[in-house]
């Protein structure tokens, strides 16, 4: 057998990374909740599976420690459980005074209480994060501090900075679709890196030792439970 052939077989053997996708606007006719359509629909393209979460129709409560013991959200558990799931994970946001929206920043909160490890959603789980903004910047202020917010939680962060500036001239006004080439092309790029690491984590035996002690380290910060 030629090792093209092998390869085939082999590339063909390989189960298909699931991709769950978030976006931190709740704004109707919102660019980054396009680009994550985009995003996604280029992911199922390139053979994943995709799921996109809405965080605004979980209507999560703001963050309460006294929550934890008496009601704990239902929606918060399934929102950590679909992302622990995820062998990678996509996420839009726009830039709110260089941060990520409160509605992101809550829903990620949400999903490192709960049952199981504060950070078992994230460590070594592929992360993309991608932004648009009628700014010529696209979110990059956004993006490098919340990368650096995922990183502490043990993400892998795609290293590509995704950012569209000018958003009002590169998505259609009409559907908002994403129209403009170069853009098309710095989304397949994100995607595409985030599917390689993914597709190696659907794939990796989740019970070898490597992975069983990655997933059972503390991380710096990692606090448990709240008092």
């Amino acid at each position: 057998m030629s090792a093209k052939k092998s390869l085939e077989q082999f590339a063909l053997s390989l189960k298909q990374p699931h991709i769950v996708g978030i976006c931190g606007s709740q704004r109707d006719r919102s660019f980054n909740a396009s680009l994550l359509r985009h995003a996604m629909e280029a992911a199922g393209t390139k053979g994943a599976t995709t799921e996109i979460i809405d965080l605004a129709s979980l209507n999560l409560p703001l963050y309460n420690p006294n929550l934890e013991s008496t009601s704990f959200p239902v929606e918060a558990a399934d929102l950590k459980a679909k992302l622990m799931a995820a062998d990678g994970i996509l996420i839009t946001c726009p830039e709110y005074n260089g941060f990520i929206t409160p509605l992101l920043l809550n829903a990620l909160t949400w999903s490192t209480r709960g049952e199981g490890g504060m950070y078992d959603a994230f460590k070594g789980k592929p992360i993309a994060v991608l932004s648009t903004s009628p700014g010529a910047m696209g979110g990059l202020r956004m993006q490098r501090s919340f990368m650096t917010m995922l990183s502490d939680m043990g993400a892998i962060c795609v290293p590509s900075h995704c950012t569209l500036g000018k958003a009002m001239a590169i998505f259609d006004n009409e559907d908002l679709t994403l129209q403009d080439d170069r853009s098309q092309k710095k989304v397949s790029t994100a995607v595409g890196q985030l599917l390689h690491f993914a597709r190696f984590e659907a794939n990796r035996d989740k019970n070898c030792e490597l992975m069983q002690s990655v997933k059972g380290a503390e991380n710096a910060g990692e606090y448990g439970s709240v008092h």
